[in-house]
């Protein structure tokens, strides 16, 4: 494709056809001299015996033309395009050498074997003067021999070069993939997960490079340099030449494509540990193959519940590609008002959740003219069972849409039963699926008997969706594969930000004027399309790691929310509705702030008002403490924090509290000091206390606690004891967390709570001792 959008653009052509006219022209004038002087004087300098100028301008344009032919060949094929330049540079030097050599002759020596000879001479490496009886020949020498002579030593170079780079080929592409300045690394490929590769070379940033880790050296090696990535080879046996590679440093995005889920998993820990070490990116993309349906589901949602935040995780596996790549050709027919999904198994499964994502994606915002999507209908003898696990995946997601509409019929799929089944319906508002474990003759049989009906039949040796047979009906063969009927691999969060960002687009008129922050998402630029991405990725950060939730809600039912209330409420309400308090709200809101200036100023944005998109100025490109003191920018941000929460639940990702209501009960003992002073926290880090800070003491173990949070957290019992009071949020801490409290930091062991005070201070507790002092707030109540 790329060569061929090279030589279609004018300017190749060009550079191509003067070559060759200048090639022509030189061996003419070799040939006979006396051309020149027929040409006009501004013309007549040209092809002068001697004239570096006339040299130096042809061999620009020959110049000219290897870069263009390397640059639409590509870098994975320099080898065979070098060997390319050097045919093409042997053939310039044999025509220029013969023309110059011709009236090289005389009694002793043939007219034609001797021109023959020198020319010979020449190719081979023989740069130097031709002798004729002791004579130079020929004599003034012509550019166009000067220029031969150029050619055969840039062959030569050029020759020797194309071997050097075939012999080192993996270390080129090492080296490339290690001084890369954004790396996207594709970590195993099989034949199935290569088209892969092309789908995402065709979206991949124009700063970003392309590798591939594989340790396999065969035909998919030249396969993936051929569809534009650096290969480089790692022995998987061996973790160490996986995360030694310098290339992690400068990871912008990694796909995990294994068959084997354990090897992808596998291959997850180590990278992610190398990039603890080295790199502090935050939600890194990050597509892991898994296969099997209900694995990937689960994966995904362990994925939400932790609290690494290093990855933004999606997964993406050959059923549900394939499902997603049947649908997308089935709904191009707007006609299409039912599909028959014959048989059961996980491309079944696959097929009903793809579904059940357009729905819930149609609730949140469909596009005009679009169609409504079609129901379905399972056929087979267990198909009923399959219908509740779909319920149940349903349920256990929270899914908070109606539809789709889907039945099961328990029968066989044969012919005459899909045949009752159609009855008097038109065929061509149906299509039927025959899902891989459907192995029998009905797809040609369904075809013949329904030539308007779309039939799409399972077949092993299909790469993909072919094109309707035009042996009998409208049938099509398919296969199971990663490969993507868009021709590119979106994730979650990705779809997510697009879809967030077209129903915005869509509130606008017709008739206004539109920002460039406003375009369709295809007409977007790259810097605002990123700019979404950012603020998706930076909620999931925030959530966990400011408000302390979790996004796994898998078996926690969802709390309805109506769009009429939430319409109806101020920003802090509809953050305090979906889960999360006026403190959590406000912190999260400054780090949302704060990270979107980030990413505007590192692309050269600049504060300054009117806003002036052409120039990057932005009105409100101001610190967190400007937004804290104007009531007008602090809605706005917490508005748009409000927005952007809420438009991911209603897209099915929603989170949920990880800290529980306690109330503080047990008597302590306590003295306020008067003098600074440390003390050791159960990590062994020494925390300092403040002047006036009380020191409290239970069970031999002695901790500060500031002045005001000790009035409101303790009140007197008597004789020195002071009794526990009010309620804190607690959640279970994660061993090896870091904890900043007041008196500084600290590092929760296994079993640990963390607890959060009403002013957001927080501090590690172990279990037994949490178990003492709190009480969850249902059962004090």
């Amino acid at each position: 494709m790329r060569r061929r959008l090279m030589t279609s653009r004018p300017g190749p052509r060009v550079a191509f056809a003067t070559a060759l006219l200048l090639i022509l022209y030189l061996a003419a004038l070799a040939l006979r001299p006396s051309i020149r002087d027929a040409q006009p004087p501004w013309l007549s300098w040209f092809g002068r015996p001697e004239s570096m100028l006339s040299v130096a301008i042809v061999v620009a344009v020959l110049f000219t033309v290897c870069v263009v032919a390397v640059r639409a060949e590509g870098s994975h094929r320099l080898v065979g395009v070098s060997f390319t330049l050097v045919a093409a540079l042997v053939s310039i030097s044999a025509v220029l050498g013969l023309s110059s050599y011709w009236r090289c002759h005389d009694a002793n020596h043939p007219a034609v074997y001797t021109p023959l000879v020198a020319t010979a001479q020449l190719i081979t490496g023989n740069v130097g003067d031709f002798s004729l009886n002791g004579k130079t020949c020929p004599s003034p020498t012509p550019v166009g021999l000067q220029v031969a002579q150029v050619s055969t030593l840039s062959a030569i170079l050029i020759g020797v070069g194309g071997v050097v780079v075939g012999v080192f080929y993996h270390q080129a592409d090492r080296l490339r993939a290690n001084l890369a300045d954004s790396v996207t690394a594709i970590v195993g490929i099989d034949d199935d997960s290569q088209p892969i590769i092309s789908a995402v070379a065709r979206t991949l940033d124009r700063r970003s490079t392309l590798v591939v880790i594989t340790s396999a050296s065969d035909e998919r090696v030249q396969r993936a340099r051929r569809q534009g990535a650096r290969v480089v080879l790692v022995d998987f046996n061996r973790p160490s030449s996986l995360v030694s590679l310098r290339l992690w440093r400068n990871l912008g995005q990694l796909y995990l494509m294994s068959a084997d889920p354990a090897t992808n998993l596998s291959c997850l820990e180590l990278i992610t540990n190398r990039l603890s070490e080295v790199a502090h990116e935050q939600r890194l993309p990050l597509i892991v193959r898994i296969d099997d349906p209900w694995l990937a589901e689960a994966w995904r949602d362990q994925q939400f519940g932790g609290s690494n935040t290093r990855w933004a995780a999606d997964v993406i596996g050959k059923y549900a590609v394939t499902a997603g790549r049947l649908l997308d050709s089935i709904i191009a027919n707007e006609n299409t008002k039912r599909v028959f999904v014959c048989g059961t198994s996980q491309l079944t499964l696959a097929l009903c959740a793809n579904m059940t994502r357009r729905h819930l994606e149609r609730d949140f915002y469909t596009s005009p003219g679009s169609a409504d999507l079609p129901e379905l209908t399972l056929v087979d003898g267990d198909a009923e069972e399959y219908l509740r696990d779909h319920e149940l995946y349903r349920q256990q997601a929270g899914v908070m849409c109606d539809g789709p509409a889907i039945d099961a019929v328990a029968e066989t799929p044969s012919a005459s039963t899909l045949q009752r089944l159609l009855g008097d319906s038109d065929p061509t508002t149906i299509a039927a699926i025959l899902v891989d474990s459907h192995v029998s003759t009905t797809g040609a049989r369904l075809a013949a008997r329904f030539p308007e009906m779309p039939v799409y039949a399972w077949d092993p040796k299909a790469r993909g969706t072919e094109d309707a047979l035009d042996i009998v009906g409208m049938l099509h063969p398919y296969g199971l594969a990663l490969d993507t009927r868009e021709g590119q691999v979106q994730d979650a969060w990705e779809r997510a930000a697009r879809l967030i960002h077209e129903r915005y687009a869509a509130t606008i008129t017709p008739e206004a004027k539109r920002s460039p922050a406003a375009l369709p998402w295809d007409e977007l630029d790259e810097f605002y399309r990123g700019s979404n991405r950012r603020q998706v990725r930076n909620a999931l950060r925030i959530v966990e790691q400011i408000a302390g939730h979790t996004w796994n809600t898998w078996g926690s039912p969802p709390v309805e929310l109506s769009g009429r209330v939430m319409a109806d409420s101020s920003p802090l309400e509809q953050l305090s509705l979906m889960g999360f308090d006026h403190y959590s709200a406000m912190g999260m809101a400054r780090a949302e702030h704060e990270d979107w200036c980030r990413y505007y100023r590192r692309n050269g944005w600049k504060y300054g008002s009117p806003r002036d998109d052409s120039h990057k100025i932005h009105d409100k490109l101001v610190d967190w403490s400007v937004v804290e003191s104007d009531p007008e920018l602090l809605n706005a941000a917490v508005r748009s924090l409000a927005a952007t929460l809420w438009r991911l639940r209603q897209l099915g990702y929603r989170s949920r509290p990880l800290w529980q209501t306690f109330t503080r009960v047990g008597t302590v003992t306590a003295e306020q000091r008067s003098e600074p002073w440390t003390w050791q926290s159960d990590s062994g880090h020494t925390m300092r206390a403040d002047a006036g800070d009380w020191a409290v003491q239970e069970d031999g173990k002695i901790w500060s606690v500031r002045e005001d949070i000790f009035q409101d957290t303790y009140e007197p019992a008597g004789e020195g004891h002071w009794r526990r009071k009010g309620l804190v949020l607690a959640r279970p801490a994660s061993a090896g967390e870091t904890i900043s409290t007041l008196e500084g930091p600290t590092t929760a062991a296994e079993g640990d709570w963390i607890v959060r005070g009403v002013d957001g201070e927080q501090w590690p507790i172990p279990g037994n001792e949490f178990v003492r002092r709190y009480t969850p707030d249902d059962i004090a109540h």
